[in-house]
């Protein structure tokens, strides 16, 4: 998934998405709230949230290796 590294090896390794935005009914893009991470095999593949605060806004790190000794 994604670039083939877990997520905690961040910048230059995993992949990423930054600069989140939804659009809303009246056509307006916000940043999202209350994005919360979610995985269903770490051995497979995971996701880390990104600093808050920075220019990349609302971010998550992702990836894996997916099929692996540890990923059936």
């Amino acid at each position: 998934m994604g670039s083939g590294h877990f997520a905690e090896e961040g910048n230059k390794k995993a992949s990423y998405l930054r600069n989140l935005k939804i659009v809303s009914d009246t056509n307006f893009m916000r940043e999202p709230k209350g994005v919360y991470t979610s995985t269903t095999n770490g051995n497979c593949y995971n996701i880390k949230a990104g600093p808050n605060g920075t220019s990349w806004g609302v971010n998550f790190y992702y990836g894996g290796p997916g099929l692996n000794a540890k990923c059936p």
